[in-house]
């Protein structure tokens, strides 16, 4: 099997990992309440004890992927039913009144500082690379079993990123200095456990191996795009786009354009919180011409065959594990 047909095993049985990705790339007004609440609800209740009976469980988990399916194609209502369907299958107490009170917002200093301490927390743990991979395999629902994410751009490849950078972005959305209302619950303390768990799995996406098989753009405007990245990129991406693990800065290698495109247009409207400020002023004068020919340059910079997957490969972890992407529907 070769890589390509590997990496495209996901986007023939996985229409629903796409759903869960959709999520973060296209936000519904919603997102900051109502359906992702009642889905972290849900999800807690699925990995705890519960009254409900085992085929209770099952169908709610069916019907769980299936309203996330529906609210990433927008078909909002549809999707509440079916997570109201799923709530009343595990015999889920009532949400509590949202308390009147509110607490006082927290400046983003503080929210700085917050990722800062788990970050300097994080660094000088050794990770366990088991627990790493139990974390990992809730992770893998969207970013695949290699790491790879999908051609598509919704879910980058993480596959060969710095351990640093991981152990950062991690820290930032937990703190709320990166916004990611699907990552969110996922990398949360009452989900992952603490700051040796960010390590840990950290620690087990150090050790996957990099697809090349990624999405590029045109290609018709390479020479302006070179040009481009050699005079405002080069610096600190490095000149093959290997980053800097010390220095926290992403390897953006064998990175599907359309996320490349996603997230430099992130940073370029200061809609990304953690994004390097000296970064945000360099590229804010790119007009799109200029965005598409540097991000079609970048889409083509491949890592050193040391950092490569071989072809056909396939992750040996979840080999023993049957890994069930999440079903079509009911």
């Amino acid at each position: 099997m070769s890589r390509r047909v590997g990496a495209n095993r996901w986007r023939s049985r996985g229409t629903l990992i796409v759903a869960a990705a959709l999520l973060l790339a296209s936000p519904h007004p919603l997102l900051a309440g109502g359906f992702t609440d009642d889905l972290a609800r849900v999800d807690r209740a699925l990995k705890g004890p519960s009254n409900a009976s085992q085929r209770a469980r099952e169908s709610c988990l069916k019907r769980r992927n299936f309203a996330v399916r529906l609210y990433s194609m927008g078909e909002v209502e549809r999707a509440g039913r079916a997570l109201e369907y799923c709530i009343q299958l595990l015999q889920m107490p009532e949400k509590a009144p949202t308390p009147i009170a509110q607490e006082a917002p927290v400046s983003m200093a503080e929210i700085q500082a917050q990722a800062a301490r788990e970050i300097e927390r994080a660094l000088p743990l050794k990770p366990n690379v088991a627990n790493g991979l139990k974390i990992y395999r809730t992770c893998a629902l969207c970013h695949t079993p290699e790491g790879w994410g999908l051609q598509s751009g919704l879910v980058p490849q993480i596959a060969g990123q710095h351990r640093k950078v991981i152990i950062k972005q991690l820290a930032d959305i937990r703190a709320g200095n990166r916004e990611s209302v699907i990552m969110a619950p996922y990398a949360s303390v009452e989900s992952i456990g603490g700051t040796q768990a960010i390590a840990d799995v950290a620690g087990y996406i150090d050790t996957l191996e990099m697809s090349v098989e990624m999405e590029k753009g045109a290609g018709d405007d390479l020479e302006l795009g070179a040009q481009l990245y050699r005079d405002n990129c080069a610096r600190c991406h490095g000149e093959t786009g290997e980053g800097n693990n010390d220095a926290f800065v992403p390897r953006i290698q064998a990175q599907h354009y359309e996320h490349l495109e996603r997230q430099f247009q992130s940073i370029r409207d200061g809609k990304r919180r953690n994004a390097n400020a000296e970064m945000v002023a360099q590229i804010r004068s790119f007009d799109d011409r200029q965005t598409r020919a540097v991000l079609d340059y970048v889409s083509r910079l491949e890592p050193p065959e040391e950092f490569r997957a071989p072809p056909g490969w396939q992750n040996p972890d979840f080999a023993q594990t049957p890994f069930h992407a999440l079903p079509e529907g009911p």
